[in-house]
């Protein structure tokens, strides 16, 4: 199975987010656990970094970017992604981004808190505590 990360399920693990952390991060370890390959937006490893680096170090910040790197592949995005991304009619050009990445790396599915945003994406989109029932631990 293909998982593709919405960028706000990284950023709850990554910022420790009250609330959201815990089965983002199941979703996460999950997946290691099986071995499922993750995928994120490279605009999504961007945000990531830009949060991370407020009060820290340019270096301390790189090794956040590098544990990411460590259990997520970054998916392939080109002119043509961008461009079906904007013709995708997304209300939001960064969610059509999200679900041009997903396309991309031929993720089953999108792993996000905000499956509506996501309604006219060709990857179906899931919330965590739903993929957690479905795809029970090994």
């Amino acid at each position: 199975m293909r998982v593709f990360l919405d960028t706000h399920i990284v950023l709850d693990v990554l910022l420790n987010r009250p609330g959201l952390v815990a089965d983002s991060e199941a979703v996460i370890l999950r997946c290691e656990a099986a071995g499922d390959p993750m995928f994120i937006a490279w605009h999504g490893l961007a945000t990531a970094y830009y949060l991370l680096k407020r009060g820290r170090s340019e270096a301390d910040a790189l090794v956040e970017v590098d544990k990411i790197l460590s259990w997520a592949q970054v998916a392939d995005a080109v002119d043509a992604n961008a461009r079906s991304a904007r013709a995708m009619g997304f209300g939001d050009f960064e969610d059509a981004l999200q679900a041009a990445c997903a396309e991309s790396c031929a993720a089953d599915m999108i792993v996000t808190r905000n499956i509506t945003d996501f309604s006219k994406s060709q990857v179906p989109a899931i919330t965590p505590q739903d993929f957690l029932q479905r795809f029970p631990a090994i």
